[in-house]
């Protein structure tokens, strides 16, 4: 499971990843590969259930995107 955000307009330079708040840290929490940033495995399963805003800084200005965790363990 990871998260993968595209730019899809002309060159785009990403700066600093957060979620809410909270800055998170490139090459642990996630990568960025051109104009895409992935959330990593390990980083989404640390998240507890819920929403979170993930803001990405770039120079053409910042993108949100809204993630839910769900849990997705089979019952039983």
């Amino acid at each position: 499971m990871v998260l993968t955000v595209t730019a899809n307009v002309g060159s785009v330079t990403i700066g600093d990843v957060y979620n809410g708040g909270a800055k998170l840290t490139k090459t642990t929490h996630y990568a960025v590969d051109g104009g895409a940033v992935t959330l990593k495995e390990t980083y989404l399963k640390a998240l507890d259930k819920g929403d979170y805003t993930i803001t990405i800084e770039t120079n053409k200005g910042n993108v949100d995107a809204v993630i839910t965790v769900v849990d997705t363990t089979p019952e039983g």
